[in-house]
């Protein structure tokens, strides 16, 4: 079962999707997608590389199901790349910051901290019961 939330960059000039198995080099193989949409060396295509490998991350660490779906795109005009992973887990965890711990102890935990201050826009779109979709944007400006 999948569902959609493909990236809406609206003059997209490139995309692909895949599904991956829910492990660990899952990270890897979605940053191999995107380079097939958006090669490396633009800072919008690093920086996505980066928050795609935090949300592949989470979605293998915290999740449910055996799979993820990965979906990126390019938007040449502007050179916006848009990113979505969905996992069928219906909703965000807490993650690494609970506990009782200060913030700079932690080891873990960075990776919604790292959207919010790479993204240009990111967000998380639940499915009903079925999963969400955590989906970002970043920008070349």
């Amino acid at each position: 079962m999948t569902a959609t939330l493909a990236p809406t960059a609206a003059s997209c000039t490139s995309s692909a999707t895949t599904s991956l198995p829910r492990r660990a080099r899952a990270a890897a193989q979605a940053r191999r997608v995107l380079e097939t949409v958006s090669p490396a060396g633009s800072a919008a295509s690093d920086t996505a590389a980066l928050l795609l490998s935090e949300v592949v991350s989470n979605a293998v660490r915290y999740a449910q199901g055996a799979t993820i779906e990965v979906a990126v795109a390019r938007d040449d005009a502007d050179g916006t790349v848009t990113a979505a992973v969905f996992d069928s887990a219906a909703s965000m965890g807490r993650g690494a910051r609970r506990g009782d711990a200060p913030l700079d102890e932690l080891e873990t935990g960075r990776g919604l901290d790292l959207l919010d201050a790479l993204a240009a826009d990111w967000g998380v779109t639940t499915v009903g019961d079925l999963g969400k979709w955590v989906w970002f944007r970043v920008t070349d400006h």
